[in-house]
């Protein structure tokens, strides 16, 4: 039986939230899904679907809100965030897609996204950049659009699958042993039809599946780790997403440092 992290939002919103102190200052769960569905709601988008899940009794949570009129026949919009009650993990608000025939998801960590510490104006600063963000998300889904259509531009052949694979497993280190099968069971055998075999997209999908399960602790910023893999650090379609419009979005904050695995650990 496959493990699922998945939880009610009535689970997450019961969790106790700490105290706040001197050094730390907590954002609640239900105070990010309201502001969410607010924001969502105010932006003129439409609520598709909401998801959750949750480790370590609710003290790491992840929201992830999909969007039905932003969309186009392959995927739309998602926008997910990660907060944690025991001091483990940043609060991180990313943009990203759900792909329909799969219900993979993609999430990049370039645009429309922000990093916080439980700390300093984390309680004053999520409210605005959440609906900031959420405002300015079609053009982030824009900019996705164009990375998926350069990826199942480019055809890969089995000694480039493997090059890859190996990278994202022995030096990106954002797949484990466990996902690292999987995406070689999806290579035999795939379980759906991307209509565009032997492709960089293909490939994306096979490892987004296999990351399906990750925990709550590493999903956003294994996803993030992902999406900057095949559309920047691979090489593959370095020269294509360069002349994608890069004034899609204004400027960003930061949302994950160079080295995604710090975090991870």
């Amino acid at each position: 039986m496959e493990k699922t992290y998945l939880t009610t939002k009535r689970a997450l919103v019961g969790t106790p939230v700490p105290l706040q102190t001197n050094t730390y200052k907590p954002v609640s769960h239900q105070q990010l899904i309201d502001l969410t569905l607010n924001s969502i709601a105010s932006s003129g988008f439409k609520l598709d679907r909401e998801e959750y899940s949750s480790a370590r009794e609710g003290n790491i949570a992840n929201g992830k809100f999909t969007i039905q009129n932003v969309a186009d026949t392959e995927m739309q919009l998602q926008i997910g965030w990660q907060n944690s009650y025991d001091k483990s993990l940043s609060l991180k608000f990313a943009i990203g897609t759900r792909i329909f025939i799969c219900q993979n998801g993609c999430v990049s960590g370039d645009f429309g996204a922000f990093k916080k510490i439980h700390k300093g104006d984390v309680q004053t600063f999520t409210p605005q950049a959440i609906t900031e963000y959420i405002k300015k998300s079609g053009d982030a889904f824009k900019r996705m659009q164009k990375e998926r259509d350069a990826m199942k531009d480019i055809q890969l052949t089995k000694r480039v699958q493997a090059e890859l694979i190996g990278r994202m497993f022995i030096e990106e280190k954002f797949i484990q042993s466990s996902q690292l099968n999987i995406i070689k069971s999806e290579l035999r055998s795939p379980t759906f039809d991307y209509n565009c075999p032997d492709s960089l997209w293909e490939l994306y999908n096979y490892t987004t599946f296999a990351l399906k399960e990750t925990h709550p602790n590493h999903w956003m910023s294994s996803h993030v780790a992902a999406h900057k893999f095949f559309t920047e650090n691979s090489g593959v379609i370095h020269d294509v997403v360069a002349a994608i419009d890069l004034d899609l979005m204004p400027n960003q904050l930061d949302m994950f440092p160079e080295t995604l695995t710090n975090e991870l650990e």
